[in-house]
């Protein structure tokens, strides 16, 4: 299973790697919201242990994250998550065909994203992603009840079903 996070979720996992790592069990300082992502994104990391995933790393992702002029911390995570896509294989086993991305960004312009958001999507689905994780309230809204080939949500609204699967195997 492939598991795409947005570049926002990324960038948390950057910066407060300590805690959703498992380093520290000192929860970061923030809005109730906030920190219930990030415990999410923290027990995420504890499920991927168990499962068989990966999460994404793609073009548009890396261009993203390195465009903001991230820290010196923050690219030793974008970093370790290029590799690790790279060593899972995944992105041999679908490679991002450009007009591929095109066709799947025109499919999804009813659903009235910005065009960066709509680019990620497009990627997440061509990657055959099963999930696209965002903490962007709108694209989460823009993409329910759709009949979408991959699941949008927060971090801590996946939690359940992703477990859930886990037990399944």
């Amino acid at each position: 299973m492939l598991v795409y996070l947005d570049a926002n979720i990324v960038q948390y996992c950057a910066d407060y790697q300590d805690y959703i790592f498992g380093d520290s069990s000192k929860t970061p300082i923030g809005k109730p919201r906030f920190k219930k992502e990030l415990s999410a994104l923290r027990r995420l990391i504890e499920i991927e242990r168990l499962g068989d995933w990966v999460f994404a790393s793609s073009p548009k992702l890396v261009s993203e994250l390195y465009a903001g002029r991230p820290t010196i911390c923050q690219t030793k995570v974008y970093d370790l998550l290029q590799q690790y896509y790279g060593a899972s294989g995944w992105d041999e086993a679908f490679l991002i065909d450009a007009e591929e991305i095109v066709r799947i960004e025109g499919s999804l312009k009813t659903l009235l994203l910005r065009s960066d958001d709509r680019r990620h999507l497009a990627e997440a689905i061509a990657l055959n992603a099963s999930w696209f994780l965002t903490n962007d309230a709108g694209i989460v809204r823009a993409c329910k009840g759709r009949d979408l080939p991959i699941r949008v949500a927060r971090p801590s609204e996946c939690i359940e079903e992703i477990s859930l699967g886990l037990f399944l195997r």
